[in-house]
This record gives structure tokens, sequence and C-alpha cells, in this order.
């Protein structure tokens, strides 16, 4: 199917146009994507230090907290009564430490353990006195070191944990027992789990641990229950245990695809990990509106470009319409008809170009026509002289011997004896002179010589006739070594060596008429003089029917013509003919 050039240019600007702004698009959407989710993640680090000083904080209070305890006099005579049992009753916790745990919700549960008393421990929990010999707790405190402050997450019974501090007590260096402090979960939920409008959290972002079982330890913001209850065991957080700090896109613990922030916790005693992250499809919301800003922009482009390029593409295929018109009157063999289209671009020269080559095809046309009109009637011209020649030549000497035959026959009939004999003999004589007439003027039509030994012997012939007949000197000059020509080029060669031959006769009164044939560079090279009286070459009265009809045999046979022709100087003709 043809498709208009129009059509063409408006599909190939319009998508190399809708390509750009595809190109651009996707390249701005990208960057866009890429900065949001840099920025994303820069928030959700910075989320993820704050919670992480925050609770490295909490837990430097809560060590700060048993050393003031292990430090006040209480804590020394609670460690000292309890050896008496009598003193339960007594309202022994009645005192500084049983004021300050009530006061602060931080701990669950306190525990003084005398290691003199069969490792009988005691503890105050929610403010009331309960006696303890956990198994659990009299091993945690065979791990303390003097003047350490143990901190641990201990495993309890049916997957519960506890979160445990410890360390020696001394009176003035003599030492006295042990005190351990459960920090309560729920502070340290509370700081994970804390969210205001500025933190960049959004509706999906939370901050949560986990522990080494996976399980997490601080409150999800999707699940009730979730502490010791839901496992996470995602990339971010098998990357966090074998101590990889980082930032990715991964599946978190409900299977939706976040942004996600780990690093595992720097706390000594502590083997857990934090996480900040966030729905990468909340964090998506502004690149989901750059989007669909550059698809409007990109429809909106794409339609005015379409208006623009159709406007342009009519504008410059105008004036080709215009030329293809003109064109095709050219074939139809009408020329000079301008287009009238004026603009300083290339086009308005094309169209200006085509206006000159226009009428110059005009004018070249016509003089074609008059040099065909010239050639015309020079070959129309030449035939009539062949004939006028033929016909005086018929005339003038066949038909003379013919009639002489017919009247010496007529005369033989009345005659007898040697009278008779005499009139046959002279019969026969005109017999062989009108023979030798009907050979000249095959000869002169077409030479048998030149079909049957070629070019050069055909030239030779004509030559030594010349010679013989006229008292004008025909001299022969062949340099081709091995006879190539083809029969049209032979005869052709001949045909402008006998033309020339008839004007020198005719019109030159010259003496000397020479001829030479020679091969170079693939090409026929013939030269033709005489010492003639010459002409005025530009004298177009001069330029007879012979000259004409040499050229058109060497046009005939793709050649060049030359004539160097002066008055009084002779005439020079050079002739270039291609193998």
């Amino acid at each position: 199917m043809r498709i208009p050039i129009s059509l063409r240019l408006i599909i190939y600007f319009l998508s190399i146009s809708i390509l750009s702004i595809y190109i651009l698009g996707t390249f701005s959407f990208n960057k866009s994507r890429e900065a949001l989710i840099n920025r994303t993640f820069e928030q959700l680090i910075s989320v993820r230090v704050e919670k992480e000083t925050r609770f490295s904080h909490f837990i430097k209070q809560r060590k700060q907290d048993l050393k003031n305890i292990t430090n006040h006099k209480d804590a020394k005579k609670i460690l000292q009564e309890i050896k008496h049992p009598r003193n339960k009753e007594k309202g022994l916790f009645e005192n500084y430490i049983s004021d300050y745990l009530q006061a602060n919700l931080y701990f669950k549960r306190i525990i003084f353990i005398d290691p003199l008393s069969n490792f009988r421990a005691y503890q105050l929990e929610n403010g009331k006195y309960l006696e303890t010999n956990t198994e659990i707790d009299l091993q945690l405190v065979q791990k303390i070191e003097p003047s350490e402050i143990y901190f641990r997450e201990i495993k309890k019974e049916r997957q519960s944990f506890a979160l445990m501090m410890g360390t020696q007590i001394f009176d003035d260096n003599h030492f006295m027992g042990y005190i351990l402090l459960e920090i309560n979960y729920e502070p340290i939920n509370q700081i994970m789990s804390e969210n205001n409008q500025y933190n960049g959290l959004g509706n999906s972002g939370e901050v949560y641990l986990v522990g080494s079982d996976f399980l997490m330890r601080s409150s999800s913001r999707f699940k009730d229950n979730s502490v010791f209850n839901t496992k996470v065991e995602t990339l971010g957080v098998t990357e966090a245990f074998r101590g990889i700090q980082g930032q990715k896109t991964i599946k978190d613990y409900r299977g939706i695809n976040v942004l996600s922030s780990y690093k595992k916790l720097k706390e000594p005693g502590l083997n857990w990990v934090i996480l900040a992250e966030i729905d990468y499809e909340e964090a998506m919301i502004t690149v989901k509106s750059v989007e669909n800003n550059i698809m409007y922009l990109s429809i909106v482009i794409s339609l005015f470009l379409l208006g623009t390029i159709a406007a342009v593409s009519a504008n410059i295929t105008s004036p080709i319409r215009k030329l293809q018109h003109a064109v095709e009157d050219i074939s139809k063999g009408e020329y000079g008809k301008p287009i009238h289209f004026k603009a300083k671009n290339e086009i308005g020269d094309l169209i200006k170009g085509f206006n000159d080559m226009t009428l110059a095809l005009k004018d070249q046309s016509e003089r074609l026509e008059y040099q065909q009109l010239i050639r015309t009637t020079a070959v129309i011209n030449g035939q009539e002289q062949e004939r006028q020649r033929l016909s005086r030549e018929i005339h003038d000497g066949l038909a003379q011997y013919i009639l002489a035959i017919k009247l010496k026959l007529e005369n033989a009939f009345d005659k007898k004896g040697k009278e008779k004999e005499a009139l046959l003999q002279e019969t026969k004589e005109l017999f062989s002179q009108t023979i030798k007439e009907i050979r000249n003027i095959s000869n002169n039509l077409m030479p048998s010589v030149l079909s049957e030994f070629g070019l050069v012997t055909a030239i030779e012939n004509l030559a030594k006739t010349i010679n013989t007949d006229t008292a004008l000197h025909f001299e022969f000059s062949n340099l081709i070594e091995n006879e190539i020509l083809n029969e049209k080029l032979n005869i052709y060669i001949y045909r402008i060596i006998q033309e020339a031959l008839n004007n020198t006769i005719k019109h030159a009164n010259a003496t000397n008429f020479e001829v030479k044939l020679s091969e170079k560079e693939n090409q026929i090279k013939l030269t033709i003089i005489d010492d003639g009286v010459g002409f005025d070459k530009n004298n177009k009265s001069c330029s007879g029917n012979g000259i004409l009809n040499m050229k058109e045999r060497v046009n005939l046979l793709s050649g060049q013509f030359a004539i160097e022709a002066d008055k009084g100087n002779g005439v020079k003709i050079k002739i270039s003919i291609p193998l």
C-alpha cells in the first residue's frame, strides 16, 4: 500500500517525539522514584536511630536504677533481715525500695537472694512480699561477677521470657547477697510503637524489635498479641543477625513489600535486631502522582506535537506535491510551467532550481526538435541526392550502354557476313562495359570488398580507385594491428570517409586527401585531412548535409566528432569511437 509522504512525515516525527517523551518521562519517573526511595530510607534510618538511642538510654537508666537500689541502706537491711523468717510479718518492705518500685513502672519485680540461706530467695512483686526458690533465678545469680551488672534476656517456662538485671551487694566490702530486677517489656514496647506525624512513618510505618528466636519483642502495628507470638524471619532480620546493617525493599512478616531499614542492637547481653519499615505502596504514593502527571503531560504534549507536525508536514509536502504535478506535466511534454512558491530555505532553492530546469528543458527540447528537423532534413536531402546520383549514373551510364546495345542488335539483324560479325563484336564489348558500370554502381552502394575483406582493404581499394581515376592524391595510414571492428562500425566508418571524400572532391579543390586509422585506449581514432580551400565553420550556411551526416553517424556510435576548418587552410576532422 502506497503511503503518502505527508503521512510518513507525521508518523516518523510523531514516533520520534513520542519516543523522546517516553524516554524523558521514564528517566524522570525513575529519578523521582529513586529520590523518593532514598529519602524514605533516610527517614526510616533516622527513626530507627532515634528509637535505638531511646532504647539504649532506657537500658542505661534501668542500670542506674539498679545501682541506686543496690547502694541504698534499705537493700542491705532487707538482705540482713530475710535470713530470719520471723521478720516477714513486720512490714519489712514498707520502705524506700517499695515506694520506688511502686512509683517506677519500668520494673516488674525485685528479688533478693541470700547465698547463705541455702539460696532461698525472696521477691517483692507489685508491692507485695513473696517467697521464691526459682531455679532460674538461682542459676542466674551464679553468673554474676563482682562489681558487674549482669543484663540478659532469659527464657522461662512455656516460651516466656524475662529481661533480667542483676548485681552483687556489698557492705563495707563484705559480700551480702544478690539483687535481681526484672524489666517490664511494656515501656520498651511503648518506645518502639510510639508514633507521631513528624517521623514520616505514615499509616503503615512501624518500628519493632525481634529476638534471636525470630519472635517479636515489641508490638506489631497490624497484629494483636504479637509479642513472643509473631515470628519474623525476613531477609532484613536474617541479615541483621549476620551483622549486616542496611536498607532494602523486602517482604515483611505479612508478606507485603516494604522499605526496610535494619540493624542489630549493640546493647551487651541482648541479641536483638531493630527494624523500621513502611509499606512500599504508601511510600510510592508521591511517585504515582508524578507518574500520572507525566502521563497527562505526555498526552498533552503529544497532541500538541501532532498538530504542529501535521502543519509542518503540510508546509513541507505542499511544494513537493506541486513538484510532483509539474514533473507529471513534463513527462507529458508540457515544459515551461513555473511553480509559484517563495521561501528562503532549501525547498525554495529546490523550487527555483526546478523552475530553471524546466525552462532549460523547454529550451533544450526546442533546440533538439530543431536539430532533429535539421537531421531529418539532412537525411532526406542525402537520400534525395543519393537517388539523384544513382539516377544520373543509371541514366548517363547504364541506360546509354543498354540503348547502344539495343541499337547495335537492331542494326545487326539487317546486316550479313563480316559486317554483322563486327556489330556483334561491338555489342559484346558494350555488354562488358555495361557489366562494369553495374559493378561500379553496386560498389558505390555497398562495396562487396567491405563485407568480404574488411574495412582496411575497402579503404585501400577506395584510395587506389581515387588515385587512378582522379587528380586527387589519397593517402591511407592504418595503425590497427588486429582488425576487430564489427560490421556496423565498419560500414559507418567507411561511409564517413566516403562523405568526407565527396565533400573534398566537390568543394575543397584539394590536391591531397589523407586518412589515418588507429586504436588507442580502447577507442578507434579516425583523422581525415585535406589541403583544400577550407571554410568558416562558424558560418552555418557552410555546414552542409555531408558534415551533418558524419556527425549523426558518430553520435549513433557514441563517439566524439571535432572539425578544424579555416578559410584557405583546409579541413581536419578528428573522430573518436569507443570499442
